[in-house]
């Protein structure tokens, strides 16, 4: 049985980087033709995906979502602001997914099912937030890392798509909850080595990108890949800021476009809502 792998990219500033946004003072935000740059390759490739979109993008760009959404692609939420829900409360992340989810609708005329929280910030400390996304009527989340990194992840949590239970989410159990997870993409079940996108496609090889896709999917288990449009345009990289912040956040952006080129090449790649109504009805 083939493996279509889920393509997303979130869709933010670049200065909105968690270790950039105390530091950036020349804000350009280069978002038009970041998005232009990216949307031109998956036409290439005749590919759909996923866009998790900042409500406040939204309600700036109109325009620019409603032209990703009329190019065939999802548009899914990102949060409102770009804050992590490591600074939210649960009452303030629901009135940020509100207004997210007003902006998204405003701009593509539809709501959105699916979320992913800034700096995958869906860990065991804030997961108070899947019952929010139940009561707001969200169909999957795509959220979780299932390894545990400096910044974000949740070691021991599942690699495959899988049921949420608000009362142990980040454990495979029968029912129990209405949303599907799509956990980021680790190399093997084992080795968990992140292959997911973003900092890692741009700091690995292409090879290992591709070993580890075709790893999940011998499982058959689909790739649940991230990227940001931004990592997709050198303009945006700055030396306004130390050398710690451009490595992790501009390394590697000049091979970017030709290692997704690459995976688009190799691989079979959709939305996440794809995935997840495909997983639902093998589960059904």
């Amino acid at each position: 049985m083939s493996v279509s792998n889920v393509l997303s990219f979130d869709l933010e500033h670049w200065y909105s980087a968690t270790l950039l946004r105390d530091s950036v003072c020349d804000k350009d935000t280069h978002i038009e033709e970041s998005v232009d740059i990216v949307l031109d390759i998956l036409a290439d490739y005749d590919v759909t995906a996923t866009f998790f979109v900042v409500g406040d993008v939204a309600r700036r760009y109109p325009e620019l979502v409603a032209s990703i959404a009329d190019a065939g692609h999802e548009i899914g939420s990102h949060g409102d602001t770009h804050r992590p829900l490591f600074d939210l409360s649960p009452k303030q992340f629901a009135a940020e997914l509100d207004r997210s989810t007003q902006a998204i609708r405003d701009a593509v005329g539809s709501t959105p099912v699916g979320f992913r929280a800034p700096n995958f910030s869906v860990t065991p400390q804030t997961q108070w937030a899947i019952e929010v996304l139940e009561a707001a009527g969200y169909r999957y989340d795509s959220s979780v890392f299932p390894v545990r990194t400096p910044m974000y992840g949740v070691s021991g949590a599942p690699i495959r798509p899988y049921t949420l239970d608000p009362n142990a989410p980040f454990e495979e159990r029968e029912g129990g909850g209405q949303l599907t997870e799509l956990p980021l993409a680790v190399f093997h079940p084992r080795l968990k080595l992140p292959v997911a996108g973003g900092f890692y496609a741009r700091l690995l090889p292409t090879w290992l990108l591709k070993r580890g896709v075709r790893t999940l999917n011998a499982h058959g288990l689909p790739a649940t890949m991230y990227f940001h449009p931004w990592e997709f345009n050198p303009a945006v990289r700055t030396t306004a800021v130390s050398a710690h912040e451009r490595l992790i956040s501009f390394h590697g952006i000049d091979g970017l476009q030709t290692k997704l080129a690459t995976l688009l090449d190799a691989f079979a790649f959709t939305t996440a809502d794809a995935v997840v109504q495909r997983a639902d009805g093998d589960e059904r």
